[in-house]
């Protein structure tokens, strides 16, 4: 999710309803290049809405991950196979969340006033920061991808991506938006606490299948590990962007997808720590 694309048009107001089929579509197209089409106008509440759906969307992807990693494994070194998986994924998501995380980078870590660092952010050009902010976070999902087994990388890709998807609605919930106008801007305008349940119990299933999968793949700490996994990628991530609405007095949509970037790090580094102590 990103600003780059910002729109002066204003949209219609909220709908009061919506299938959830036609949200959960939303949510496909918005986080990843899967061509679906959606009927009808978009409007914010469907937005919105499409965000409960985000932690489903983030289930099939680790899902699909952690099938690919395993089956290169079976012919490939672990970090690089660790590397097409993480190369995969950032196709797969179009690098709509590392581009957050680079623009979210040049602005914060600018040292600019607040004005200034959401311009930063705006701007198309990427800087010092955000190219070292991108690379860190992706050395660190390969390392860390690449230190696990097959079975062990269960808990991080399953529970992980599904807890950094949830992170969204509940970052949108809780900090303003920081600009009057953005892409992000339309999302927030018809919150309501329907979405954020979805959201939760959608990760909560997440955390349930990583744990049934990781016990039927004889991963370490199956029963703990996707809970410990979704725990730390959704603390570490609200950590850093409560420290980011503080500079910049909310959040926009940069900063939403520097988020999902942070917590899939923290997963894959949790997952570590688990199968470390767990062995």
């Amino acid at each position: 999710m990103t600003d780059h694309e910002e729109t002066q048009t204003e949209m219609p107001a909220a709908a009061p309803g919506g299938s959830a089929g036609r949200r959960l579509t939303l949510a496909v197209t918005f986080l990843t290049g899967v061509p679906l089409k959606v009927e009808g106008e978009v409007r914010p509440g469907d937005l919105w809405g499409s965000m409960g759906w985000y932690p489903l969307v983030g289930l099939g992807m680790g899902l699909v991950a952690w099938g690919v990693y395993a089956g290169l494994l079976a012919f490939l070194p672990g970090l690089v196979a660790a590397a097409l998986v993480v190369i995969l994924l950032a196709l797969l998501t179009r690098g709509l969340h590392l581009d957050g995380l680079m623009d979210t980078a040049d602005g914060v870590l600018s040292g600019a006033p607040r004005e200034r660092a959401l311009e930063v952010m705006k701007d198309h050009n990427v800087g010092a920061m955000g190219v070292a902010a991108a690379v860190l976070v992706v050395v660190l999902k390969v390392a860390a991808l690449g230190a696990l087994s097959r079975t062990d990388a269960g808990a991080p890709l399953v529970a992980g991506w599904c807890a950094a998807r949830a992170l969204p609605a509940l970052a949108v919930y809780r900090w303003p938006y920081a600009r009057e106008v953005g892409t992000g801007e339309a999302f927030t305008r018809a919150r309501t606490r329907g979405p954020l349940w979805l959201a939760g119990g959608l990760l909560g299933a997440g955390v349930i299948v990583a744990g049934l999968s990781g016990a039927w793949a004889g991963a370490a700490g199956s029963w703990y590990a996707g809970l410990v996994v979704a725990a730390a990628a959704v603390g570490v991530a609200l950590g850093v962007q409560a420290a980011v609405a503080k500079r910049l007095g909310g959040l926009t949509g940069d900063v939403y997808g520097m988020g999902i970037e942070i917590a899939e790090a923290a997963a894959l580094v949790a997952g570590c720590a688990v199968a470390g102590v767990a062995a």
